[in-house]
């Protein structure tokens, strides 16, 4: 009996192998499986956070103008103040004329808010979805205007991209004008 106990090696089973095996695969998957989510996760927060800094960034803009408007010019429709305007024109209490409307930026093809002084609000790294639509109201007795500004920026294409990696945000402000 002990002439068998001292030929025995030191060492492992194939059993005692095959479950180390298993559970460091099992470990590795568990862990690589939450650092992709974590990625992922991470992508559409930062796709988040682009288009919140634009669509913030240009209505800032455009509120900070049309506050300090000194008043609404007619678009060519004939009339000042009307709903669902693409374009709205003022005239600024330096005596300038600035329009706010959609235009296509030849150099990239894509949509952006534009102001006539060839400033673009917003970027090529997100998508103008909708909008800029300028809704006009005034008061009774049509001493003060009242603009709603409303617009959606997207990033992402929906044929390229999975619909969960697509980010969509409508931005709404309204601005009373001063009139100074």
């Amino acid at each position: 009996m002990n002439n068998r106990l001292d030929n025995k090696q030191a060492g492992f089973t194939l059993v005692e192998l095959l479950v180390i095996v298993t559970l460091s695969v099992m470990l590795m998957l568990a862990s690589s499986a939450l650092f992709l989510t974590f990625l992922l996760g991470s992508t559409k927060v930062s796709r988040m956070q682009l288009i919140k800094n634009e669509g913030e960034h240009a209505m800032a803009q455009m509120e900070f103008l049309l506050r300090n408007a000194v008043q609404i010019l007619d678009n060519g429709s004939g009339q000042v103040c009307e709903t669902g305007m693409e374009a709205i024109t003022f005239e600024s209490f330096d005596s300038g004329i600035t329009t706010f409307s959609k235009e296509t930026d030849i150099s990239d093809s894509t949509d952006k808010i534009a102001s006539n002084s060839g400033i673009y609000l917003t970027s090529g790294d997100v998508i103008l979805d909708s909008g800029p639509i300028f809704d006009c109201s005034e008061s009774d007795d049509r001493l003060a205007q009242y603009i709603t500004i409303r617009f959606t920026l997207r990033k992402g294409t929906p044929s390229l991209d999975e619909a969960k990696d697509i980010v969509i945000q409508e931005f709404i402000s309204g601005v009373g004008i001063r009139s100074f």
